[in-house]
């Protein structure tokens, strides 16, 4: 039985196979491959999840594509990446290196999405632009002293958010308690390396309803046997 050739499937098998692979695929190996690969790796299906690697991934782009470093910005990276989606990303988790002019532009272009990573201290921007990401799910963010005007929009734009992930963050006493007064209806919720006291977490949990998961990883201030 003869076996067809991968250059031979038609594009929308080819982009539904595209849009796993990743970033580094789209933009290192799949487009050399040959010609009906390289356009289907245009196809704005192909980048509805932007999960942006570590900085060495700029140097190798650099390199592959032959871009003069001196001219190679972060900002005109995402700009190119994000561009790629011609609006329908649904999955986005910035670089530590995208700025507040970044997130802004993201706001602008992206809003569609779904699932939301900041990497870095930038929180007092997003106050302001989470109204423009209506769809938001998931969001992913460090500390930062705008905390509850963040969890305040979303409760008000984002009707179907059902997932938080906080990292490097201190919760003093009641502090924590506003996750669940503006996210009564949040299902899942991650800490990494936070600091929350064992009462404020049980008080968290008892206010719970609807909570489906609670994962927590590197934290201090109670103990998962207490």
């Amino acid at each position: 039985m003869d076996q067809r050739r991968w250059e031979e499937f038609n594009t929308d098998c080819l982009t539904n196979i595209f849009g796993r692979v990743g970033m580094e695929s789209l933009l290192f190996d799949v487009p050399f491959v040959c010609k009906s690969w390289y356009k289907a790796s245009l196809d704005p299906c192909c980048w509805q999840r932007l999960i942006f690697p570590n900085v060495s991934f700029f140097g190798r782009f650099v390199n592959e594509y032959r871009i003069d470093a001196w001219k190679f910005s972060t900002r005109a990276f995402i700009k190119f990446v994000i561009g790629r989606s011609k609006g329908q990303a649904t999955v986005l988790s910035l670089p530590p290196s995208a700025s507040e002019t970044d997130l802004k532009y993201v706001s602008d272009v992206c809003g569609d999405l779904k699932v939301l990573a900041f990497h870095g201290y930038k929180p007092h921007v997003i106050p302001k632009l989470i109204g423009k990401w209506k769809h938001l799910e998931w969001l992913m963010l460090e500390s930062g002293d705008d905390f509850e005007e963040i969890l305040s929009q979303i409760s008000v734009h984002c009707k179907d958010f059902c997932g938080l992930c906080v990292s490097n963050d201190v919760f003093f006493t009641g502090e924590g308690i506003a996750i669940v007064n503006f996210l009564p209806k949040i299902k899942q919720l991650i800490f990494r390396r936070v600091e929350i006291g064992r009462d404020d977490l049980m008080a968290l949990l008892l206010r719970w309803k609807k909570l489906l998961l609670l994962e927590g990883s590197d934290c201090v201030g109670f103990s998962p046997d207490a």
